[in-house]
C-alpha cells in the first residue's frame, strides 16, 4: 500500500516533518518512537534541496524505518512498506 501526502514548499512546516509523520501514522508508532531521520539521510539537505529547486522535475527516493520514501518538487511525498 503507497500512503501519498502533500507539502507545501511556501509553508512554515518542514517537508521532513511531513515524512515522519506519514511513517509514524503507517508504523503506528509515536513520532519519537522512530529512529533519527538523519540516520537514513540529511533532512537539512531535503529541506534545501526541495525549497531551492527550479524544476518541478525533481525526484528523491531513499529508505526510513523500512519504508520507501519518494519525494518530488510538485509537493507530492509517497511512502510505502519497502517489505511487501
Amino acid at each position: 500500500m503507497v500512503v501519498t501526502t502533500q507539502y507545501d514548499p511556501h509553508s512554515e512546516q518542514t517537508i521532513v516533518s511531513r515524512i515522519v509523520e506519514t511513517v509514524s501514522n503507517l508504523a503506528e508508532q509515536e513520532v519519537e518512537e522512530l529512529p533519527p531521520l538523519y540516520d537514513s539521510i540529511d533532512p537539512e539537505a531535503v529541506e534545501r534541496l526541495f525549497r531551492q529547486s527550479e524544476t518541478q522535475e525533481l525526484k528523491l527516493i531513499f529508505q526510513y524505518c523500512g519504508y520507501t520514501i519518494r519525494v518530488n518538487a510538485t509537493g507530492t511525498i509517497a511512502v510505502e512498506a519497502s517489505h511487501q
